[in-house]
């Protein structure tokens, strides 16, 4: 019984030691196929493959050739080490040489910027001007307190020409207006009146002083309109924004809310509505007011401001 397992006991010890040089080997030929691909690493790849050996008997033989197998085939995304040697001549024929008016990025500091040449920002500002919206004509303005004379003197003859078209304007709606002895032709001169007396308050083309003087005008030609048609609906939505200059903000509810009703798309009004809630504290209201509209989040102007209200808490 005791050579039995002396006998066994040798055996095992045999075969450990067998197996421990056939690991050895298979490591160092492991090693030996690697060394170039990983040459800071090869007492590590020695290492782990002895450790699996050892470790598992059988599957580690399989699991080495397995591992140099994939090892040798595996594709890591190149790193370019030294890229002065780059020949850009090659690459300037491969990439497309795509030209830009003026570039990518802020049009105020593109027009504010003192290094950018004075020929392209006063080309930005002609550009800017064939169309003069409100943001446009805030870019404009910025363009007012800018060093050079020329620039400042053409973004004020910019703003000059737009307030005097709308005075023309007025001037002319206000003799219709004066002069007409049907009242659908004073309707007609009213709602215009009404439209370019806002458009001075809109377009930011007034002192504080003034602007109330031509909110009261606005809001008083839109009054005569709507006391004669009260399903105007662009007398709707622009009394309601005179009620909200005003901050006469149930008049203003009643308004928008007339002109949904008389047709105008949620979308449009919706956004006044949580502006109307915002002023008068009703914060609650506002996330449920900007939820009833869904595609308000594809507008990218009210995107930030839905999202901003659409977060918990």
């Amino acid at each position: 019984m005791i050579l039995f397992e002396a006998v066994n006991l040798g055996s095992i010890a045999l075969f450990y030691l067998i197996h421990i040089l056939v690991s050895s080997f298979l490591s160092l030929v492991a090693t030996f196929f690697l060394r170039q691909r990983y040459k800071d690493s090869k007492k590590l790849i020695f290492l782990l493959a002895l450790f699996f050996n050892i470790a598992i008997p059988f599957v580690g033989y399989f699991f080495t050739v397995w591992m140099v197998y994939y090892l040798l085939h595996i594709k890591y995304s190149k790193v370019l080490k030294n890229t002065k040697m780059l020949n850009m001549q090659e690459l300037d024929r491969e990439f497309p040489n795509v030209k830009r008016l003026f570039g990518e990025g802020s049009m105020v500091e593109l027009m504010s910027n003192a290094d950018v040449p004075k020929a392209m920002r006063m080309k930005a500002l002609s550009v800017v001007s064939e169309n003069m919206s409100r943001k446009n004509i805030s870019l404009i303005k910025h363009s007012l307190s800018d060093r050079d004379d020329e620039i400042r003197l053409y973004s004020f003859s910019l703003i000059d020409n737009m307030e005097q078209d709308i005075n023309s304007k007025i001037h002319q709606a206000s003799l219709r207006f004066s002069e007409a002895n049907q009242i659908e032709a004073k309707v007609d001169a009213a709602k215009e009146l009404a439209y370019l007396y806002w458009d001075m308050v809109y377009f930011d083309l007034s002192d504080d002083i003034l602007k109330n003087f031509l909110v009261d005008k606005s809001f008083h030609y839109a009054q005569i309109v709507f006391e004669h048609n009260m399903g105007d609906t662009g007398m709707n939505v622009l009394l309601g924004k005179l009620y909200l200059e005003k901050r006469a903000y149930e008049d203003a509810s009643t308004q928008f809310i007339m002109a949904i009703e008389n047709g105008v798309d949620h979308e449009y009004i919706v956004p006044y509505l949580a502006e109307l809630y915002f002023e008068q504290g009703n914060y609650r209201s506002i996330r449920s007011m900007l939820n009833i509209v869904k595609s308000l989040g594809l507008n990218t102007t009210m995107y930030p401001v839905v999202e901003q209200w659409s977060l918990d808490g």
